[in-house]
């Protein structure tokens, strides 16, 4: 009976170990999901599909789901100047989030963004966004 007892308990920590990420990801991609709405949405638009040539989607987007630094960077501390996102020129400006939103805050955007409309990137984490310099 003891060992019952002993494999049932180790079953139901490997279930809650495994779905621990899973619970992580969906209360950093609610979190995010409201950062973004409040704002990002004006320019980016509900459905991140941005504005062409005005603001670049971040559908799909390989900057989105690529190098974490990079598009931490970006969020944090802005970005000015011409770029060019899926083929698609743009030369605007992307306002910084630093002194706006926190760290945790930019990392829950950051991780809906970068697993939402496509995108495949990892999550983030305020210690990340933290480490990230200009």
């Amino acid at each position: 009976m003891t060992k019952i007892v002993v494999l049932a308990s180790i079953a139901a920590l490997v279930v809650a170990t495994a779905a621990a990420p899973d619970a992580k990801a969906a209360s950093s991609s609610a979190a995010g999901a409201k950062i973004f709405a409040a704002n990002c949405t004006g320019c980016h638009g509900l459905n991140g599909i941005g504005q062409p040539g005005i603001f670049p989607s971040l559908v799909a987007n390989p900057y989105v789901s690529g190098d974490a630094k990079r598009v931490i960077h970006t969020v944090k501390y802005g970005l000015t100047g011409k770029i060019v996102a899926k083929g698609v020129k743009y030369d605007g400006v992307m306002p910084a989030w630093r002194g706006t939103l926190t760290d945790a805050q930019i990392a829950n955007v950051l991780s809906y963004i970068r697993t939402t409309w496509g995108n495949r990137g990892s999550l983030v984490t305020a210690a990340e966004v933290r480490a990230v310099t200009k």
